[in-house]
């Protein structure tokens, strides 16, 4: 399980985002779009970016391929 966890983590789907990156920009942008329809209040926007932010620099991390 550990291994097709790192593959599935390390592996690169479309010009070199892995899994991790795509749901980082997509929780970004559903922060952004829910802030600016005055659906979430401020403090909820910046939580999504914020774990965004977080899980597009888990994706880099993560996607490095030593070598």
């Amino acid at each position: 399980m550990d291994a097709l966890l790192d593959k599935l983590l390390a592996q690169n789907l479309v010009a070199g985002l892995n899994l991790l990156t795509l749901f980082g920009f997509v929780a970004m942008g559903i922060g952004l779009s829910q802030s600016r329809q005055g659906r979430a209040r401020a403090p909820v926007a910046f939580a999504l970016m914020g774990v965004g932010t977080v899980l597009v620099i888990c994706g880099m991390y993560f996607g490095h391929v030593a070598g």
